[in-house]
């Protein structure tokens, strides 16, 4: 398959009908399926990143159905297992929790059968990012702690080369949002603070990653008044996430600096902040649009009441 721009829609179209035509030979069963099956994943493996990365998210689930439902046919567990998790992932960025708990229950099944501790470590941060976004943080923190369980039986050592090393950065991450959900500040801070120095001390490839923790720390000093500090570390990531092209933490961080623009009295600035999260998000992130705009609607009406 000739390189495509993927920012281009009819490119993206082009690319679903691919893998379909793909897929159609690979639930043949026949000599020509394990063939086929090789050169569908290879494509999904060269798009797939860049649909994520630049918010082409129906795109992505939609051809990653293609790539699962192929998967299924030619019996190959391991990409099965893989994109169960992923196709389980943008459900929830959408909020659709029981599809969401569906996929990564099978495929943790799948990676406890391959017997892959990296990928049964995944899912178990999976499932508590998943509890963690239903308020279920008690079950949230358990997933965490055998996340880490694992890491720890596995992870002898780590470099830059090792993919242990992403789940010694993420995790903490994922910890110290919990922990700031619970209002447990002293547990938080040291773990966001390791998991950005654990990023930044990995290879460029990571980049992508270090937008969380610096939104997870500016919202840390946002919440205990230390609206400097906060405004400094959404800038960076706000900065980090227009340099990498990242529309879902930039939606996220321009409505946490509307949050700050609010509680300093910039009423207008704040509403500006917004209306532009909503934008970003667009169709891609409904659950920032659907937060941007009730936070919008709510500056309106403390606005339009404050000016009666």
């Amino acid at each position: 398959m000739a390189k495509v721009d993927l920012t281009i829609l009819e490119e993206r179209t082009n690319l679903f009908s691919f893998l379909r035509d793909l897929y159609q030979i690979c639930s043949g069963q026949n000599e020509e399926s394990d063939r086929s099956f090789q050169l569908l994943y290879r494509v999904w493996e060269k798009t797939s990143g860049k649909l994520w990365f630049l918010g082409y998210w129906n795109d992505y689930f939609r051809c990653g159905n293609i790539v699962l439902k192929s998967a299924k046919a030619v019996n190959n567990m391991a990409i099965e297992a893989q994109l169960l998790s992923e196709m389980g992932w943008v459900c929830m960025e959408w909020e659709d929790f029981a599809t969401t708990e569906k996929f990564f229950n099978e495929s943790l099944h799948l990676y406890e059968l391959l017997e892959n501790p990296r990928g049964k470590c995944r899912l178990m941060r999976y499932l508590g990012v998943l509890s963690h976004r239903q308020q279920q943080l008690n079950s949230a923190l358990e997933h965490y702690r055998r996340a880490l369980e694992v890491v720890s039986a596995n992870c002898t050592s780590s470099s830059a080369n090792d993919n242990w090393a992403f789940h010694e950065a993420e995790l903490p991450n994922v910890l110290g949002e919990l922990y700031l959900e619970l209002q447990d500040f002293s547990a938080s801070y040291p773990e966001l603070k390791q998991s950005l120095e654990r990023y930044t001390s990995l290879i460029n490839r990571y980049r992508y990653y270090q937008a969380d923790p610096l939104l997870n720390l500016g919202r840390w000093h946002f919440l205990q008044g230390e609206y400097d500090r906060a405004r400094q570390y959404y800038q960076d990531c706000l900065q980090l996430s227009q340099e990498i092209s990242r529309p879902d933490t930039i939606a996220g961080v321009l409505l946490r600096l509307a949050e700050l623009a609010e509680v300093e009295g910039k009423t207008e600035e704040a509403l500006q902040l917004a209306s532009e999260a909503e934008r970003v998000a667009g169709t891609e992130i409904p659950s920032v649009r659907e937060e941007a705009a009730r936070f919008r609607e709510k500056l309106l009406i403390k606005y339009s009441l404050n000016n009666v």
